[in-house]
């Protein structure tokens, strides 16, 4: 699939060579945050840069990336086996907490509650993101065509994943448009909703409830 990807020239790590620029992409979709980024890029490669520069470097660079993979295990199903698994498919960050042992899930979860309670935990502020909306949507379709005709994915496969992408993208709208968490929630309960009357979803959902295995029709 090719990646969406509108270079800044006023984004100081345009100049990063395209390792770095990798590497510094797999730190921030890892959980680093703007600052930690910014102080990990000085330290490995003497290179000064800005928070607001890291934010650019996510919007060229990092979201279109991170589109793709995540598009890409959705359309193939893929499922993690593992906490190590999962974040190599991107399902954990991470700085997301893994217990080996499922009998001290709960005595761990609520250390970590009565912890970040204790240090003054507040949830972060809403804000508006960028989506890459219809292009990315006649991007990502046109991926899943050849994904189809090749016998890699169903029929079914391909309507799913052509409405994920629809709600990944933010729907019909243009590149760049800035939408809130709420709009792209409503996107997905309508998809998910179209789903849930199509029989062939019922068929996957019966299967995977029985079986515990992903039914591919």
């Amino acid at each position: 699939m090719s990646v969406l990807r509108k270079k800044r020239s006023d984004c100081t790590l345009a100049k990063l060579s395209e390792e770095q620029q990798s590497t510094l992409a797999e730190w921030l979709m890892g959980g680093l945050s703007y600052k930690q980024a910014r102080e990990q890029v000085l330290r490995e490669w003497n290179v000064k840069t800005t928070e607001s520069a890291i934010c650019e470097f996510w919007e060229w660079y990092v979201s279109p990336l991170l589109l793709q993979r995540r598009h890409s295990a959705a359309a193939m199903a893929k499922v993690g086996t593992s906490a190590l698994e999962s974040r190599k498919l991107g399902y954990l960050l991470d700085s997301d907490v893994v217990v080996p042992h499922k009998d001290e899930l709960l005595f761990v979860a609520v250390n970590e509650v009565l912890s970040m309670a204790a240090s003054g935990y507040r949830a972060p502020h809403k804000r508006l993101f960028a989506v890459a909306g219809r292009s990315g949507v006649a991007t990502i379709k046109g991926s899943l065509v050849n994904m189809r005709d090749g016998g890699f994915i169903s029929a079914h496969d391909f309507h799913i994943a052509s409405l994920i992408a629809e709600v990944v993208c933010g729907g019909d709208v243009d590149a760049g448009t800035l939408v809130s968490e709420e709009y792209l929630m409503t996107l997905e309960r309508r998809a998910f909703g179209a789903l849930l009357g199509h029989s062939k979803t019922q068929e996957r959902i019966m299967g995977m409830m029985s079986t515990g295995k992903p039914v591919r029709n």
